[in-house]
């Protein structure tokens, strides 16, 4: 389904939340005779696998990876700030 290994973690992860939050939110409930954590799980799989793949849709590999490191690195703007991760000289002084 065009997903790679970060989209399935990702939607592991959402899983992981939706049955926790069934679990203890709705523990008595049920919906078509399935208990509701089971049923919130189908339903973010049923509806988050498409939504991915539509979200990713025309984007290069690794994009939600590269999203998520985005958001979670410290930003720094300013022009004068160092770059830690340049490992050479960007520009060269004349001799």
């Amino acid at each position: 389904m065009f997903l790679e290994i970060e989209d399935m973690l990702a939607l592991g992860f959402a899983c992981a939340v939706a049955m926790i939050a069934g679990q203890f939110l709705f523990s008595d409930r049920y919906v078509f005779s399935i208990p509701m954590n089971w049923f919130l799980v189908l339903v973010v799989l049923g509806l988050g696998v498409p939504a991915l793949t539509l979200f990713k849709y025309g984007k290069p590999r690794k994009y939600l990876a590269d999203l998520f490191a985005w958001y979670s690195k410290p930003h720094s703007y300013c022009a004068l700030a160092r770059d830690t991760q340049l490992a050479t000289d960007y520009l060269k002084e004349e001799e």
